[in-house]
C-alpha cells in the first residue's frame, strides 16, 4: 500500500483544508473489561500499518492539506482503508 493512496489531492479552490478526516470501520464488537465491567467498542480492522506523512516547509502534505508544523505526523491504516487515523508523535 502506498501513502499516495491515502494522501490524495484535495480541492484548494477556497483554501487548503485543515488536516484530513479519520475513518473508522463500521464493524465492531462490544468488549467488557473483566476488572471494571466497563464496556467499549473494539473495531475489527485487521493488520494495521503505520507510515510517516511528510510535510513541506509550510506544513502541507503532498496532497495539499494543511497540518501546520510541529511533531512528526503519522497515519495508521488497514489494507482495505476502512481504518485511517492521523496522529502526531
Amino acid at each position: 500500500m502506498k501513502i499516495s493512496e491515502i494522501i490524495t489531492p484535495v480541492n484548494c479552490k477556497y483554501g487548503a483544508p485543515m488536516g484530513r478526516p479519520d475513518r473508522t470501520p463500521d464493524q465492531y464488537e462490544i468488549i467488557t473489561n473483566k476488572l471494571t465491567g466497563e464496556k467499549f467498542k473494539a473495531f475489527k480492522t485487521g493488520k494495521i500499518c503505520r507510515k510517516r506523512v511528510r510535510l513541506d516547509s509550510g506544513g502541507y502534505d503532498m496532497g495539499g492539506a494543511y497540518w501546520g508544523l510541529g511533531a512528526p505526523l503519522y497515519v495508521e491504516f488497514n489494507k482495505e482503508l476502512t481504518h485511517i487515523k492521523f496522529f502526531r508523535q
